[in-house]
């Protein structure tokens, strides 16, 4: 394997998430600052009242983007947050873990598109529409039978154009089917589905059905696979094995084409602080990461495995880190 190693959805957000990153041999990923809901909130009261809120979110995604500044500027760390498409070479050459700043979820954005501005000049290059609940963007995968409750509104037309024209990614994971299309049809850039796979092979809402995959390799854009034990296996209790992420991705490629696929690992889980408010609060005491991909510490047992899948180097490049380098290249500003 020659190439870099991207990542389209992480939450590991400290300097020594990010050297253990460098170190097992990822250039760079999409850090998610925030979400649309406060997992972190210290009782699962607060939790519930903030469920459907808007309150405190700009506030959160401003303090957790000033902290990933603050690590980015002491050049200990070895850290580069990316604003332009040419800073991705320059961390490569440099030695310098490359952060893609972006966020799950839009209710940083309010109901104010110049607000998509304002998070620009932050340095976000990067929005997933929805969490786990309909937002002003447009609604999430649990309306998906709510016809009353359907894909993009007018806003969110507005946030997926001002966000083509700035040079910023659209992620459309945790959207409504209806979303996801309505998105498809406005975008003028190719887009991403930062952590999701094949309903087909796991049924959960987060996955996508096969006509869908073939849309996102219709726009250019890329489906990363999800690490998360039940995305990969469609049930919550039982642990994936490395080979079954490779059967996940096998089949992202077999219906979409090898240019569609990258990775989406949805890290969460290794800090203390976080760790116990958020899996209490949101039900998850029981989640699971893949067997052997738990942390990005043990991405290089990834390579070997796609290997043993019957994957060749070039196809190897592509699904680790070239499809989503060839999107940043048609998305970022340069």
């Amino acid at each position: 394997m020659t190439g870099r190693i991207y990542l389209a959805h992480d939450h590991m957000d400290r300097a020594e998430d990010f050297r253990r990153d460098f170190d097992s041999g990822i250039s760079g990923k999409i850090l998610h600052l925030t979400i649309d809901s406060w997992i972190e909130a210290p009782t699962r009261e607060q939790y519930e009242q903030a469920y459907y809120s808007y309150d405190g979110y700009l506030e959160r995604g401003l303090t957790a983007a000033a902290r990933v500044h603050e690590i980015a500027a002491d050049p200990a760390n070895t850290t580069r947050i990316i604003r332009n498409y040419s800073d991705l070479d320059r961390a490569a050459s440099s030695g310098q873990m490359a952060i893609i700043l972006g966020n799950e979820g839009g209710k940083i954005l309010g109901s104010d598109v110049s607000l998509v501005d304002a998070w620009w000049w932050m340095g976000l290059r990067h929005v997933q529409f929805n969490w786990a609940m309909r937002n002003l963007i447009g609604a999430c995968q649990t309306n998906e039978h709510e016809p009353e409750k359907p894909g993009l509104t007018e806003f969110g037309r507005e946030v997926v154009e001002r966000m083509n024209t700035l040079g910023m990614i659209v992620d459309v994971s945790h959207s409504a089917p209806k979303t996801i299309s309505d998105v498809l049809n406005a975008t003028s850039k190719p887009i991403v589905n930062s952590h999701s796979g094949s309903r087909v092979l796991a049924d959960k809402q987060q996955n996508l059905w096969d006509d869908q995959i073939r849309d996102m390799a219709d726009n250019g854009g890329v489906i990363a696979a999800h690490f998360c034990s039940r995305l990969v296996l469609g049930i919550n209790d039982q642990q994936a094995e490395i080979a079954d992420l490779v059967r996940q991705i096998r089949y992202l490629v077999d219906v979409g084409g090898i240019d569609v696929v990258g990775l989406g690992p949805d890290w969460i889980l290794g800090q203390p602080s976080r760790d116990e408010n958020y899996l209490r609060n949101t039900d998850q005491t029981d989640i699971t990461w893949t067997k052997g991909l738990e942390h990005s510490g043990e991405m290089p047992n990834l390579v070997p495995a796609l290997e043993r899948g019957g994957f060749t180097e070039v196809e190897i490049d592509k699904i680790v880190g070239g499809n989503l380098l060839r999107l940043f290249a048609d998305v970022l500003p340069r």
